[in-house]
């Protein structure tokens, strides 16, 4: 059997024996995945509260562009509504004269 899987179960029932090295080096493997995995959840959880907190509450600078942003929005007028054409004169030509075609 492969030194790597001799920590499985042997088809007997028993169990290979395995040296002290391997037992220490797989114990210090899953310390320091756990504590990969810990620091990476804690980063995580650090960046979302920074996000979290700087839109939620804003600095008094940025607060002050975001009302006057509101107020510039609010004093612009409301989009004219749809002027008609002027008539036309019985002489003058539409616009797009030259894209129809002769019949």
């Amino acid at each position: 059997m492969h030194a790597p899987l001799a920590f499985l179960a042997r088809p007997t029932g028993d169990t290979a024996k395995i040296s002290r090295e391997w037992m220490e080096a797989s114990d210090w493997f899953v310390l320091f995945t756990l504590g990969t995995l810990l620091f990476l959840l804690g980063t995580f959880a650090t960046c979302a509260w920074i996000i979290w907190r700087r839109s939620a509450h804003p600095e008094p600078h940025v607060r002050l562009l975001m009302e006057l942003a509101e107020e510039a929005e609010q004093d612009t007028p409301a989009a004219p509504a749809q002027q008609k054409p002027e008539p036309q004169a019985p002489w003058e030509q539409s616009a797009d004269w030259w894209k129809q075609a002769d019949d």
